[in-house]
């Protein structure tokens, strides 16, 4: 027995027993846990036992508890027959926190060297100190083997994070040319891909490939590819999603058990008898028995969901969704309804509600079209009886250094057209010869078939080239009779700006800046329109539209190009050097129309219309977008109703 010094009172020998008996069980369970796995799991069971909220990245931080939907997607990653995931997604469907704790799983469950590709460097940068550095910190599991990250710790950098395990997360931009180097990696994450450069990092080559080549030397390696898509055909998440299974999810119908996946066209919502839409009453209608699917049996619908591959078979998993899925508040279909209502007359808003709403690639539907195949359509209108469908004229000129080009254009309901004329002003616009010949075509007076009759409501006078200063003093005086000087601007924009711009001398003029590309992109979908009615435009039979001024109608065409490697839709001369004064002056005469702000209803008869805007016939409550209603089954729960089907085929 072990001799104590006799000057060690009892309660020291036992306080020096009882510690070397603790330090004894605290080594053996540090030894026995250190020589233990942790417990094999799934990519979503890491994420319900482990993974936090941070307060930087959430708004309500603290446990994660993953959608349904989230599930699969996480469930590929780890699933050993999946090689590949591509996720071609909206926005708020919580797409980033899976990235986060795929991350997290290999970081503390599969140690592994990782690779993160953003779009370029500084948004490499910002989701490591953004997303990755708070996950490290709150995720007790990683931050036992992270270490300080606010230490000066070499193995802790931004673009590098080694830990204790040997795994390693290291992050690239896909705008680095030398960014892929001296990195090997197991799993490769490439996040938004449609962002990343058009023509490869450099010199390099493609991202995606150089990435990939990091992966090479393992077996067991996984990629995954995500992104919202862009356009059709230049989309790489698109290019990459139909090489997989392409899954869906599916839900069952709350009261038929109908399994279908969530689809835009069945998304409908009501309107008051008065025309106005009713966002607050969005609801799904059934692919199965039409039963009305309210925003309340969402969550359960969700939770019981499932995925289906309508290619099954092979390695490579695919998924699509879209924010009608997300159980955000923000994703609310009243509130995906209201942000469709406020874009869909303006091509560049609705492609971006397209990608990043639905989760689709846009697709061009004004790319192209032929004059050859206008000609044919011409009636015999004209002269002095215009067709009784017209309820109000404008007109839209072009200046050119030795001649202004007039067009004036008649409108109707549901926004059908008529072209009424095409004048050649020939002379120096510098001289006011020329402008008093406008003037007396402007104060023309036209007469309907049913006796109406018709003055010009509002011009629109393109003020761009060497005569900018006649433009401007021809409009100045007549303001009180809309007409306008006006300057095209590319882009997504409305077709008539909220509030002049101003330009001249020291900005001394008032100046409307027309979008002209939307005005493009809307006059190109009514061309493609074969047959009368809403958005059709019809053509006189006289010999100022001929074969030439179709040309020039059509003259142009839509091509997408790259600019800082994002791909952009442009206007464009099919051959160099046409003649496209036809097309101007439509698009000013549309400008002019717009200029209102008001739509057009159908006729009352009334024996003048008289002069100016004051006179037309106009209701500003009238719905500019034709709405056709349909039946449809429902639920007993709730009463039949009619939809609100969007109908618009100019758009």
């Amino acid at each position: 027995m072990r001799q104590y010094p006799r000057r060690w009172k009892v309660s020291r020998v036992t306080q020096y027993l009882s510690g070397r008996e603790a330090l004894k069980r605290a080594l053996s369970v540090v030894r026995s846990e250190a020589l233990v796995p942790p417990p094999r799991l799934s990519v979503s069971q890491w994420a319900d036992r482990y993974a936090v909220l941070s307060p930087e990245t959430s708004a309500e931080p603290g446990k994660f508890r993953a959608f349904a939907y989230q599930n699969g997607i996480l469930d590929a990653v780890s699933d050993p027959a999946v090689t590949q995931v591509t996720v071609m997604k909206s926005a708020r469907v919580g797409y980033t926190k899976c990235l986060d704790h795929i991350v997290g799983f290999f970081v503390h469950q599969d140690p592994s060297p990782v690779l993160i590709v953003q779009p370029r460097v500084e948004d490499a940068e910002d989701y490591s100190r953004t997303e990755i550095a708070p996950m490290l910190r709150d995720t007790a599991v990683l931050a036992d083997i992270a270490g300080d990250l606010k230490a000066k710790d070499s193995n802790q950098r931004i673009l590098k994070r080694v830990f204790r395990n040997g795994s390693s997360v290291s992050f690239v931009g896909a705008n680095s040319p030398g960014g892929f180097r001296r990195i090997t990696a197991r799993v490769v994450l490439f996040d938004e891909v449609d962002g990343y450069p058009v023509g490869g990092a450099g010199d390099e080559g493609d991202q995606i490939a150089l990435g990939t080549q990091r992966t090479v030397s393992f077996w067991n390696r996984k990629i995954v590819l995500g992104s919202t898509p862009t356009l059709k055909g230049q989309s790489r998440i698109e290019r990459e999603w139909l090489k997989s299974d392409r899954r869906r999810y599916f839900v069952p119908c709350p009261h038929c058990g109908h399994e279908q996946p969530l689809k835009w066209q069945n998304l409908r919502w009501d309107k008051t008898e008065a025309g106005e839409h009713r966002p607050e009453t969005a609801y799904f209608a059934c692919e199965g028995a039409g039963c009305v699917i309210e925003e309340h049996d969402k969550p359960t619908m969700i939770a019981n969901g499932r995925w289906v591959a309508e290619a099954p078979g092979g390695s490579h998993a695919g998924f699509h969704i879209w924010a009608a899925y997300s159980l955000f508040p923000n994703a609310a279909w009243r509130f995906l309804v209201e942000e469709f209502l406020r874009v869909r007359k303006d091509p560049g808003q609705l492609q971006t509600f397209v990608n990043l709403v639905l989760g689709e690639t846009w697709e061009e539907s004004a790319e192209r079209v032929e004059g050859a195949s206008l000609i044919a359509r011409r009636e015999p209108y004209g002269g002095d009886e215009l067709p009784a469908g017209i309820l109000a004229i404008f007109a839209g000129v072009d200046t050119q250094d030795n001649r202004l080009e007039l067009q004036i254009v008649g409108w109707g309901a549901n926004e059908e057209t008529w072209v009424i004329g095409y004048e050649v002003i020939h002379g120096d616009p510098a001289q006011d010869v020329v402008w008093a010949d406008l003037e007396s075509h402007l104060n023309r007076t036209f007469s309907t078939q049913d006796g109406r009759r018709l003055r010009i409501q509002a011009t629109c006078i393109d003020s761009q080239g060497h005569h900018a200063a006649s433009v401007y003093r021809f409009c100045r005086t007549r303001r009180a009779r809309r007409v306008f000087p006006t300057k095209g601007a590319a882009g997504a924009r409305p077709i008539w700006p909220k509030r002049f711009s101003r330009a001249g001398s020291k900005g001394a003029e008032t100046v409307f800046v027309v979008g002209v590309d939307t005005a493009k992109d809307a006059l190109y979908g009514r061309l493609r329109i074969e047959k009368p009615g809403p958005g059709y435009v019809h053509f006189p039979m006289s010999d100022d539209i001929d074969d030439v001024y179709f040309d020039q109608l059509t003259a142009e065409q839509v091509v997408t190009r790259a600019r800082q490697g994002r791909p952009y839709r442009v206007w464009v001369l099919k051959k160099p050097g046409a003649r496209n004064e036809a097309l101007d002056t439509f698009v000013m005469a549309m400008a002019a129309r717009q200029s209102t702000g008001r739509n057009f209803v159908a006729h009352v008869p009334a024996p003048d219309i008289g002069v100016g805007f004051d006179g037309t016939l106009e209701s500003p409550a009238a719905p500019a977008v034709v709405v056709a209603a349909q039946p449809v089954r429902v639920a007993a729960k709730r009463p039949s109703r009619p939809l609100a089907v969007i109908n618009d085929p100019y758009l």
